[in-house]
């Protein structure tokens, strides 16, 4: 053993003292959060504080109590699991900096009017609290560094056994905590979900909602079975922690009612808990020896391309549902509109499952793989224009009322962003593969500068497609990136950004993955230019704008670099 190593093994123990100290002065803060106003003048619902100190001293209990026992990769891989919600629970509580009347928080704070109050030491607290909580997680996860991996390949059986069900779980809790949290007749405690609700909100749910499907997919995969545990137990502990106020608020409070969205959020960590009890074959027994595995490691590329899999597949369903079914009901006698862009998010559905459904083939997978990281944001695309007709309609008719079909296409979009997060990390594991293969000798090609004439003007040609209508017609405006900006206009800023990201990242990768990268992003303009047939059809009068010409041009570059990249290769091989 080199010396390094035993460096790294003798200050493991003191790194993850040190983050389990963290984690204790995060209890602290956040407990006293909990007891201090975080509004001046103004108090909460119900009398939470005493949960609310339980729930913020249960994460460093049990990840002290597991430290206490011998398992300090259990004990790590809790408190990375809590840092990882930590900023979109930060996000959540800066709401009451924004603007606290509408922050649906009984349990800190209860409007009682619509005037702007100030916000109070209670939320400094809160969000100081979230700050040690991170630094706690980045703490541990340096503690788990430098040692031998836990199990080794004796947990493959315990990974492939229960990836798929601890990502369905982490999904259901997600979708759970996107949910309203109860029902409500108080006209200041509007109990909607969390896509009806203050964009800050909405922002800090997102951010949980993709980081607890991503995160469970990774502590699986990470080949350490004790820190997989800890990591599923410490995501069911946080998904407890942000779902059983909102449930109690439900029953204690008069104006309320029990809603649906706790129960469903506290099924799906009930389903992480249940496989963090689990113990993979080949993980230590608590001693000295378990301190010596207590490694936690980047997943293997198979197992994230799995994953990947898994949640493009559960994206798609999610598209599928969200065009098929209805955006709007009404309790008129006539029909409720219907959105002109539902089939062009059908189509983006079925784009983005396909290759889902590729990355289980073995030797196909790696060619897809980058396309996927560009086609997933079609899926906002689509989606975005989707929800631009429920918004309007709902905010100008008195009648209509969202259907399913709106849930289904937030929940699609969330997860298309959870796929492209996983499909990432999979290529930056497929990255660090080939970098360790150049240095034993192999190809070190990469797509090069020839295609960057035909890239900078696909670029040019994207911004300028997704800027500009592609349906024109009379007494319709579409949204767009420059004029007219709306709720579609953000699902065109994220094709945009990703169209360039495509174009930049293409001349320095191999040849493969460039080709890839280049036929994702002509997807995502094939899909923009498809508007015009799958949408004419519900726009009276509607014909082709200058839009679809744009996109067809940038379609034809990104095709002349891909064919570059192609031919590079061949030469490269010949």
């Amino acid at each position: 053993m080199s010396s390094r190593v035993l460096v790294d093994t003798e200050r493991r123990p003191a790194v993850l003292l040190a983050a389990l100290g963290a984690a204790g002065l995060a209890a602290v803060l956040l407990a006293a959060g909990a007891v201090v106003p975080v509004v001046e003048g103004a108090e909460p619902g119900f009398a939470a504080a005493p949960l609310l100190i339980v729930l913020a001293v249960l994460p460093v209990a049990v990840a002290g109590a597991f430290a206490a026992r011998g398992r300090p990769a259990v004990a790590a891989g809790a408190l990375v699991a809590v840092a990882v919600l930590a900023p979109g629970r930060a996000v959540l509580d800066l709401q009451f900096l924004v603007d606290p009347s509408v922050a649906v928080r009984p349990e800190l704070y209860l409007a009682k009017d619509l005037l702007l109050h100030p916000v109070a030491a209670g939320l400094w607290l809160l969000l100081a609290g979230h700050v040690a909580t991170a630094v706690a997680g980045l703490l541990a996860f340096r503690a788990t560094r430098g040692a031998e991996q836990d199990g080794g390949d004796e947990t493959a059986g315990w990974r492939q056994r229960w990836l798929l069900v601890v990502v369905v779980a982490a999904v259901v809790a997600a979708i759970g905590l996107l949910m309203a949290p109860f029902g409500s007749t108080d006209v200041y405690l509007l109990a909607r979900n969390a896509f009806e609700g203050p964009a800050v909100a909405l922002t800090g749910y997102l951010l949980i909602a993709c980081a607890l499907p991503l995160f469970a997919a990774l502590a699986v995969t990470s080949g350490n079975g004790g820190f997989a545990r800890g990591g599923l137990l410490g995501l069911g502990i946080g998904v407890v922690t942000l779902a059983v106020p909102s449930l109690v608020a439900g029953v204690v409070l008069d104006a309320a009612d029990l809603g649906a969205g706790p129960i469903v959020a506290l099924a799906g960590a009930a389903g992480l808990l249940a496989v963090a009890g689990t113990r993979p074959a080949g993980e230590p027994d608590a001693g000295p020896e378990a301190d010596e595995a207590a490694e936690a490691r980047v997943p293997g590329r198979s197992r994230l391309l799995a994953a990947t899999g898994v949640l493009a597949v559960v994206t798609a369903a999610a598209a599928c549902l969200g065009a098929t079914t209805a955006q709007l009901t009404t309790n008129g006698a006539l029909p409720a509109p219907e959105s002109p862009a539902r089939w062009v998010l059908l189509v983006a559905g079925l784009l983005v499952g396909a290759l889902g459904l590729a990355m289980f083939v073995p030797g196909v997978a790696r060619v897809f793989r980058p396309a996927l990281s560009v086609a997933w944001a079609g899926v906002l695309l689509a989606g975005t224009a989707v929800l631009d007709t429920a918004i309007t309609a709902t905010g100008v008719a008195g009648t209509l009322e969202t259907g399913p079909g709106v849930l289904w296409t937030w929940l699609a979009m969330v997860a298309a962003a959870i796929t492209a997060c996983c499909s990432v990390v999979a290529g930056i594991v497929e990255r660090e593969d080939d970098e360790g293969y150049d240095r034993e000798g192999g190809e070190t090609g990469l797509a090069g500068v020839n295609m960057l004439t035909p890239l900078a003007a696909a670029g040019v040609l994207a911004v300028a497609a997704f800027g500009t209508p592609v349906i024109v017609a009379p007494d319709y405006e579409a949204a767009g990136l420059w004029s007219a900006f709306g709720t579609p206009s953000w699902g065109l800023l994220a094709a945009t950004l990703t169209v360039l990201g495509a174009v930049v990242l293409a001349p320095r990768s191999r040849p493969a993955p460039a080709v890839a990268l280049l036929g994702g992003a002509a997807c995502l303009l094939g899909l923009h230019a498809a508007t015009l047939p799958l949408s004419s059809g519900d726009i009276e009068g509607a014909t082709a704008g200058i839009g679809v010409w744009l996109a067809l041009a940038g379609i034809v570059a990104l095709i002349i670099a891909a064919v570059i990249a192609a031919v590079g290769s061949r030469r490269d091989v010949a």
